[in-house]
């Protein structure tokens, strides 16, 4: 069986995300391969780096008025 790649959004502290990751990781069935958040500061993202995963933030204009969203999913077989 083919894994998923999942992307996680998120802009706080991130304790679900990072409780999505571990439940993903021991299943084996799909990984988060990339969390996204539209807040620089928010905890998450260093959840994230902890587990290794690649993160990206996305200001108000990249989240809402450019395709970036949809290219960053596609360059991560999302």
């Amino acid at each position: 069986m083919n894994s998923k790649r999942i992307a996680v959004f998120a802009s706080g502290n991130g304790s679900n995300a990072e409780e999505i990751i571990k439940y993903f990781n021991d299943a084996g069935m799909a990984k988060v391969v990339l969390v996204l958040s539209n807040n620089a500061r928010a905890y998450v993202l260093e959840r994230a780096a902890k587990h290794g995963i690649p993160t990206e933030v996305l200001d108000r204009e990249r989240l809402y008025h450019t395709g970036e969203i949809l290219q960053k999913l596609q360059e991560n077989d999302i």
